[in-house]
């Protein structure tokens, strides 16, 4: 008999380490801006230091969730998952 072979031989892209990269990255986003921006007394540089580190996460978590849809799509056209160290 013909051995059959499975159309799931390559790995599908996991949830759990980008999870985890995605919320280690977001905070680092925010720590970086809150440590040049939060040494302040005044309240409105306060107020866009915090607004700044609120963008910059978002920007993260959407760059993040891009990349993780990209690995998908390349998933179910059967191309490898493994990108670039840029996606």
């Amino acid at each position: 008999m013909a051995e059959e072979t499975s159309g799931d031989s390559l790995p599908s892209p996991g949830f759990i380490l980008p999870g985890i990269r995605t919320a280690v990255e977001m905070a680092l986003v925010a720590t970086i801006i809150a440590l040049f921006g939060l040494p302040t007394e005044d309240p409105l540089v306060l107020a866009v230091v915090m607004l700044s580190a609120l963008v910059g996460m978002v920007v993260t978590l959407f760059w993040a969730l891009n990349r993780h849809m990209r690995r998908w799509i390349r998933y179910a056209q059967g191309k490898p998952t493994t990108l670039t160290m840029f996606d």
